[in-house]
């Protein structure tokens, strides 16, 4: 299954001034990498806000550029719907859920959780905040902070 990075990844991977270490770590299996047109706006926003050195926005543009880049149309709808229905244990298919109170999940996620299952994706992650989103609508991967410093020094 190919994989789409969210937005923690990117921020990952622009930080990572290793030939690359990152990367080679999340994706060892050399699969296909998508990005959400959501995922590339909160990274550009970011790097804008935060004034991203020259040498910091090259590695994101360089890393854009060998990216696959997922805009969504109409057709993910339904994806975000459920999913959003799901979260907030509001889901007519669903009776029992595996968590007891709503997920409340951020509209940029919702939009990245959709994308990845309608595309039929591995979400990678650094967070919890699509955990209960796994095996139900999404594969999720959850990568260690820990891990990731270590790779970057």
């Amino acid at each position: 299954m190919n994989l789409l990075l969210d937005t923690n990844i990117i921020l990952w991977i622009c930080r990572d001034l290793s030939e690359k270490r990152v990367i080679d770590y999340i994706n060892p299996e050399k699969k296909l990498i998508y990005i959400s047109i959501v995922s590339l706006g909160e990274i550009k926003s970011i790097a804008f806000q935060q004034d991203w050195a020259d040498k910091k926005l090259g590695r994101l543009e360089e890393f854009v550029d060998t990216s696959r880049i997922l805009d969504f149309n109409e057709s993910v709808i339904p994806s975000y719907v459920t999913i959003d229905a799901y979260s907030q244990r509001k889901h007519k298919e669903f009776s029992k859920y595996p968590f007891k109170t709503p997920r409340n999940m951020g509209k940029n996620d919702l939009w990245i959780a959709a994308t990845a299952h309608f595309i039929n994706l591995e979400l990678v992650t650094t967070d919890t905040d699509f955990d209960h989103l796994d095996n139900i609508y999404n594969s999720i991967r959850k990568v260690s902070i820990y891990d990731l410093k270590k790779l970057i020094k």
